[in-house]
This record gives C-alpha cells, structure tokens and sequence, in this order.
C-alpha cells in the first residue's frame, strides 16, 4: 500500500471471462463481458472481502460484447445494457429484458442530478438522429417524448443534465441542445475539444469538459466558466471518468489518478499492476475491472493517511488531506487543524527540518516545555519543569540527533554537528517567539494564570504536566535564554538586547547565573553586558560601578558615551541622591551634555540647595562647574518652573558673569562684539531672552545695582531701569549717550505719558546746548550737537503731534517763545505740530458732536417704542384663547405681554420671554 494514499487496491475476485463493462447501484454490482454474458454479484460492505461467496447470477443475451452498463435508479435499479448498437432494458433481478427499441444505439445518458426529468434519456443512433425517451413507470416500458433531432456527426461523448444535453464529437467540438426549445437547436460551446474529449456531469449545475492537453474546464448549465481551478489531467488518453463523493477519478490503462472536485487539486496518482477496462461506485464503494480480476479500491480513512504521512515528513500532503475532508469551518475543526498543524511541526523535527517545522509550531499555542525538555542543559531543575514524570528528559536532543546520524546518515559526524547547531538555533526561535507572545499586551496574560497548551503524542518524550503559570513560564524561558546566549559570543548581541529590552523573570536564579557570567573570560571584554545583567537582576550599584570602570577606563568616544548614557539612565530610573551624588561626577567630567540629564529628577529627590551645594562642593574644573551650575539653573527655572525669585536672580548673575569672563564689566560698550564668537552670541542671546521673559521672576534691582550698572551692557541696563519703573534714569542714560530714537522707542513702550516727560528733557537739553554754542560759537563739537537736538526736537514735534502718550497743552506751554512757527518751509516741526494738533482736535471735536447727536436719535427712537408699548391694549371677550394651550382663558388667572398676547398664567414658562414669538422683552426693554 503506498504511504498515505487515499485510495488502495485490493482484488477481491478473479474473473474466468473478459470483463468490458459494470456498474454498481446499493448492494448489488453487474458486470459485462465479450460475449454478451451479464453477471450480478451481492456486496456486503461490512464484510472483508466485500462481494458474497457463490452470489453469482450470469444471463446470456448475445453474443457481441456489452459495451454499456448503466443502472436506471428511477426505473426501479433496473439495468440500461448496450451491445452490438442494441439497447436492452433488463429486469435487475431476473437478468431478463427486451429490447427498448430497433434503431441502432451508438450512445446515451441517463438524466443525471436531476429531480425534473429524471425518468429520462437521450441516445444517439447510427443515423445520427436523437431520440428523448422515458420511462413510463405504470407500463414499464419506455416511450418516445417529442421529435427525434438530428446531429452532424455520432459523438464521442455525451452527458445529460436537467434539460440539457452535452455531446462531443470528435474533431470538431462541444455542443448543447436545450430539449425544452422546441426547435432543438444545436449550441456550439466555445471550448477546444482536444484529441480526447470527455463530457462529465459533476453536479446538478455543473459540467466537466476536458480540453486541449486533458486541462478540466467546469461549466454551469448556462455555459458559462465557473469560478473554480482548472484540473490538469496527464496527457494521456483517458479510458473512463466518474465521480466518487468529493473526488473525481480518472482512470487509464495502467494509471488511476484522483483529484478533488472542491478545491481541483491533484491528490494523487494510483499505478494499477494490470490495465483497467472498466469503473463504477456505489454510495460508499469503488471497484475497477482488469482483464483477470475483479479489484476493490478501498478509500483509507483521513486519519490513517495523515498519519502516515506526517510519520514520513510529508506535511503539506498531510494538511491537504484534512483540508480535502474538512470544508465547514467552526471551533472545533480550528482546533484540529491546530493540532495538526503542531504535529506537523513534530513531525518535521523528527526529520531533522528545523527551519520548516518551526513555521508550523509557532502557529499554535504549543506546550513549550516539550521543546525544553530536549535540552536539559538549559532548565534549572526538573522541578521547575513541573512534570508528572520524574525523570522529564529521558530523550535528548544530542541522543535523538545522534541516533538520526547513525541510522539515517551513516554516522556522519560533521553533519551531526550541524544539526546539534540548528537545533540550538530552532530552540532560540522557539523560546524567543514563546516569550514574545508572553509579554504582548494583545494577549494580556496575568501573570498568575495557569496557562493550557497543546501537546502531540509525536514529541520525543511523552511527559505529563502539571498546570503552570505564565509568571513561571517566562522564568524557565529567560533562564534557558540566558545561558544559550552566554555560550557564544556570536549571541553575545542577542544578549546584550535581551538585558537591555526586557523584564527579566528568573531572579530566584541570580546567584547560578552570576557565577556562569563570572566565570566567561569573553564576558570580561564585555563590561556592558554584564553591567546590563546586574541591573537586570536589581543589583543596581553593582552595574554603576562596572559603568563607572568601563567608561573611566577607555577613550574610545563610542564607548564611553555609551557608559556615560547608561550611567544616567540607571540613576533616573532609580534615583537615590547618595546614589546620584557618588556615580554622576565622572560623567559631568566624561561627557557634560548627557550628565546634565540628571538635573531633570524630583526635587523630592534632590532639592535645589543641595544639588547646588554638591556641585560647588566637587573638586571640578572652575569653567565645568560654572556651566553646570549655570544649567541646573536654567532647567530648574525654565523646565521646572520654579516659583523662587533667588534661583531665578542666580540664574541671570551665571549668564552676566559667563559673558564678563569673556568681555570684562569696564569695557565700553562700542568695544563689544557680541557675534564674533558664536558661543558668547548663544549666551547673549540667552540672557537677552531670559531678562525679557514675562514669567521670569528674578530681582531686577539686585541684578541692576550688583551687576550690570555702569557696564558695556546698555541694552539690559535700559531693560531693567523700565521694570524697575526708574524711566528718569533710564531716559537720562540715553540722552546722554546720544542715543535720541532709543529714547523715543523706550517712551512708546510704556503707559507712563513719557514722551512728554522726554520733551522736557529735550526742550532743557536745547536750551543748554543753545547757551553753550552763543558763549562759544567757535566751538564745533558745541554747534554739531546743538544742531542734533534742534533736528531730533523738530522730528519729535512732528512725528508725535497725535500721539495718545503726549500731553499736547502741556508741550505747547513747554514750546518757548522764541521758537519760530517756520524757518525756510512749512515743514518744520513747531509748524506741522501746530497743524496737525488743530486738525486732531477739530477732528475729535467733530466727532465728539456726532456721536451726541446720534445719541439724541436713538433716545427719541426708545422713548418712541416705549409710547408705542404702553398703549398697548387688550380687550378680553369670552372667545380669548391661551396662546400655549389654546383653551379659552375663562376666569383664570393670566398674563398679558407687550405685543397682546395671552396665556393661563399656569401656563407660561418664562415671564419676559413671549410664548407666542419668542420675543424676549427684558432684553428689549433693558435700556429704556
């Protein structure tokens, strides 16, 4: 019996005479030979040898040989017998019958899948003419329906369905002809009939036609292609088609193919020791005849030929078989088909196909202690396995891969060495999949769950297991990990991310594991991964100080950086401050940028004093703890927020000092240049944004006074006298430094009337300036600035004639007398101050009398509407009507509204607001 066939040969009957045709129907099967004689044998299914001993009846009808059987269901099982072109009509249990008609029979069909015209059949004769018989059940005898019609040729091969019928004629093509047309036209189908064309009816709607190159085509009623897979027949010619419940056979001379008629896939080929002539089934048997004997195809149940195939590695035949008999999909055929798929996987292994079995495996919810059970070396105790068995691992995976060497490779040694090398990689997968399953939120283990799986009777070892948890997994999983990947350093990577991603669960085994990593001279040049397993397994000052040795040690940039973030990211993560105090200075010394993340902790933790304290207590470079005191500060106050004015005031003193180290406090202030050094730009720039910060709550005077007054920084000294309010001082410090449009600029940006107050300063330095140049009038520099005040106090005048912060009553009694209105033009500023105050105020004036007269309008309108509300009026009758409810208002107490409207006053919901038109006369009355 070939291995997971569905189908198996079995003779169960020699035959004394040349079989040529047979047919079977329930319990009885009828053969033909080439004499003329028919034979009856009884089956008896449950019985081994299916047909029953000395059953035999034989009944001679010609002496040509019978070249059609067919049994007539519908006719009471009686048999439709061709031979010699004469079709006989026989009495199934008698073998008697006559002749059903004198014309020569080439063809015919019985009605197939059909309840209509099911007493039906259409043969072809040798005139090539058609006839449509049937049956007449209360005569038995067959009766000629309609017209006979005629063909062009006697086809090869025919079926009849419902009401139609198919035919092939050899060389030329299908056709149908439609038996309710009355015509009986001939249809040609589209499809190439090949050189060996066959008409099959499948299904009630549903015709196979072989083509060119034996390629299956299904076709409904309609003629159209079904949506369904072509079937590749081999190129040969075929002896017989028929159908078996889900499959399609397809027999030759010495060949038996099978293909199943859901999916069209080719399930297999059957090679018979002697050429069949002739096949028929019955509901659940199938039999062929050879020359010699009589051969029962038994059909080997699902489950055998699955399991024989997977014993032999064939897994994606054994997943075909199931799918071929299991269509219907609900829970319970999921769950078979996981558990085959997790035999399949078995199966592989046992074949030493780690790469393909895994691919199954991790398909289902596998018992992942069968696997670890293989490789003892890799649990920590039997114990921890939680097996029924006391020994879990009598069966390991080097004695099954030495054992598979000898018997299957001929004792290769170095291909054994392979194999041990993939099966270690397949456990890696296997635990790493397991394990990532585990810990996915999707899945939402608890991690106190006691956990099902499935398991296989084809694993190695048979265990039994007791129930365990998800938490108790995972510690098995990363204790296995853990050592596998301490064995080689080419896992060493795969280490070093399992440390650093994940939680890890096997703490109880820390001291086991401690001495394995201790003792790995090839761990020794890896300080990161062991620094990552002591933090792993919570020994925290253990793994900062390996960080500390690390980082101290090299000069690699790469290395040390990465001690450096390490270093930080522990101390966040569990920050301690004696912790923080004792393992962050070599850091700050190492690399600044990534230290200075510590200052981002709680200041529950480490409070402001005492984190400033630590930093000017350390024996550091005098410029490194300047910068992080300096950034403390800017991250305490602009991350943090800090509500304190004193770190706020210290935070601006770190930004002036910084830059009076690079350009000392005496130097002027045209000696500076700030952009030449792109790191004092930066530190301008933030002191410049800090100082203007709305929200930044440092002492303006105490930075002022002790800081910056009487230094090159103009711009912050000016800023600071503004939030201080001292804008005399500030007004002063730019007149005399000449700087005339800063000082106008500063006015406008307070509420203060300052340009005013400017003014005088302007009008008393004029006048000054004027004394000075008369008492001189030789002196240049004298006459160059009185000339400057002249112009810039002629622009002033100009430019701020409308301005809302200028008193104008007040300039024009400040303007002196001697101030001429115009020199040369009318575009001096006395002049164009004069004028443009006038028309502003005869501007103002103007619209000061609109608006009072549109204000009389809009009173007179009010006092009009409410004349008009007053003499509203309503006359009440017995007809009044509620507006809400619409009943008459009666004697009951109501309201009226302004507009006339009623209602109960029960019945209103809102006083001010009319039920009728929503009107809301509050607010319309609100201003009268």
């Amino acid at each position: 019996m070939k291995t997971g066939s569905i189908f198996n040969p079995r003779s169960v009957l020699d035959l004394t005479y040349k079989i040529t045709a047979m047919d079977a129907f329930q319990n009885f099967l009828f053969t033909g030979d080439e004499k003329g004689n028919i034979y009856r044998y009884n089956l008896t299914p449950d019985s081994v040898n299916i047909l029953a001993p000395n059953s035999i009846q034989q009944q001679s009808f010609t002496r040509a040989r019978v070249d059609q059987i067919k049994i007539f269901p519908h006719a009471n099982a009686n048999l439709l017998v061709l031979s010699d072109q004469i079709l006989y009509f026989i009495e199934a249990s008698t073998l008697r019958g006559d002749v059903i008609t004198k014309e020569k029979v080439c063809i015919f069909a019985l009605n197939e899948f059909s309840k209509v015209n099911q007493l039906e059949l259409v043969m072809i004769t040798k005139k090539k003419e058609g006839y449509i018989m049937q049956y007449n059940l209360k005569t038995g005898r067959f009766e000629q329906m309609r017209e006979k019609f005629q063909l062009s040729d006697i086809p090869i091969t025919v079926a009849f369905i419902g009401n139609l019928f198919f035919f092939g004629i050899q060389k030329k093509n299908y056709s149908v002809i439609n038996l309710d047309d009355k015509q009986l036209q001939v249809a040609n189908l589209l499809m190439d009939i090949g050189s060996n064309p066959y008409l099959k009816a499948t299904d009630s709607d549903e015709i196979l036609i072989i083509t060119t190159n034996n390629i299956g085509i299904f076709i409904g009623k309609d003629g159209q292609m079904k949506q369904k897979s072509t079937i590749l027949i081999q190129n040969k010619t075929i002896t017989i088609l028929t159908t078996f419940k889900q499959y399609l056979i397809v027999l030759f001379d010495n060949l038996l193919q099978v293909f199943n008629l859901i999916d069209s896939k080719h399930i297999g080929d059957i090679q018979l020791s002697q050429a069949a002539r002739c096949i028929t089934q019955t509901s659940s048997h199938l039999f062929y005849g050879s020359a010699a004997e009589l051969i029962y195809l038994y059909q080997t149940p699902a489950e055998q030929q699955i399991s024989e195939l997977l014993k032999n590695g064939k897994v994606e035949e054994a997943l075909q078989v199931y799918s071929q008999n299991n269509q219907t999909t609900d829970a319970s055929k999921n769950q078979q088909l996981e558990q085959l798929k997790l035999d399949c996987g078995w199966a592989l292994v046992r074949q030493m196909q780690f790469s393909n079995s895994l691919n199954y495996i991790l398909q289902t919810n596998f018992e992942l202690r069968d696997f670890i059970c293989l490789f003892p070396d890799y649990y920590h105790t039997a114990e921890k396995l939680y097996s029924v068995n006391a020994n879990p691992s009598l069966q390991t995976i080097s004695l099954i891969i030495n054992k598979f060497v000898q018997e299957q490779l001929r004792g290769d040694i170095a291909r054994g060495q392979e194999l041990k090398i993939q099966a270690k990689e397949f456990f890696i997968d296997i635990l790493e999949k397991k394990r990532a399953v585990l810990t996915s939120p999707q899945y939402a283990y608890s991690m106190k769950d006691k956990l099902n799986y499935i398991t296989t009777a084809l694993n190695y070892n048979q265990n039994q297991w007791h129930a365990i948890s998800c938490e108790q997994l995972l510690e098995l999983i990363d204790f296995a990990l853990i050592k596998i990947y301490l064995e080689s350093q080419s896992y060493f990577p795969k280490l070093k991310q399992f440390l650093t991603s994940n939680q890890i669960y096997c703490i109880q085994m820390y001291s086991q594991l401690q001495g394995l990593f201790l003792n790995n001279r090839q761990i020794e040049m890896q300080l990161g991964i062991l620094a990552r397993f002591y933090e792993s397994f919570n020994k925290i000052d253990q793994s900062l100080e390996i960080w500390k040795k690390f980082g101290g040690d090299t000069s690699n940039l790469q290395e040390y950086q990465e001690a450096c973030e390490e270093t930080t990211r522990i101390l966040k993560q569990n920050p301690e401050k004696n912790r923080i105090f004792k393992f962050i200075v070599w850091v700050f010394k190492k690399h600044f940028k990534i230290g200075i993340q510590i200052f981002r902790i709680s200041e529950s933790i480490i409070t402001p004093d005492q984190m400033l304290k630590f930093l000017e207590e350390q024996d550091l470079d005098v410029e490194l703890k300047l910068k992080l005191k300096e950034k403390y500060l800017e991250i305490l106050v602009l991350e943090k927020q800090t509500e304190e004015e004193r770190f706020h005031t210290q935070l601006a003193y770190s930004y002036i000092d910084s830059l009076f180290t690079i350009y000392p406090k005496e130097l002027d202030f045209s000696q500076i240049d700030i952009r030449k050094d792109q790191v004092t730009h930066d530190q301008y720039q933030a002191l410049k944004k800090f100082l203007k910060n709305p929200n930044a709550k440092y002492n303006s005077s105490s930075i002022l006074e002790k800081k910056v007054k009487d230094s090159w920084m103009i711009n912050e000294v000016i800023l600071l006298y503004g939030r201080e309010k001292r804008h005399e001082e500030a007004l002063n410090k730019l007149l005399n430094l000449g700087f005339y449009e800063w000082a106008e600029k500063y006015c406008c940006d307070y509420t203060d009337n300052l340009l005013t107050k400017l003014f005088k300063k302007y009008k008393e330095l004029y006048c000054y300036l004027e004394g000075k140049s008369k008492e001189n009038p030789t002196d240049e520099q004298t006459i160059k600035a009185f000339n400057q005040i002249k112009l810039t106090v002629n622009n002033f005048l100009k430019k701020y004639a409308t301005h809302s912060q200028l008193n104008v009553l007040e300039i024009l009694d400040l303007i002196p007398d001697n101030w001429i209105l115009s020199d040369q033009n009318e575009e001096d500023g006395v002049f164009q101050f004069l004028k443009s105050v006038i028309s502003h105020a005869l501007h103002q004036k103007r619209s000061t009398i609109t608006a009072h007269r549109l204000s009389q309008v809009d009173l007179l309108y009010l006092q009009y509407q409410i004349a008009i509300s007053k003499q509203a009026n309503v006359r009440m009758t017995s007809e009044k009507q509620c507006a809400v409810c619409s009943k008459s208002i009666g004697e009951k107490v109501f309201a009226v509204y302004p507009n006339a409207v009623i209602a109960h006053h029960t019945c209103i919901k809102n006083s001010t607001i009319c039920p009728q038109t929503g009107r809301d006369f509050e607010r319309y009355f609100k201003f009268f």
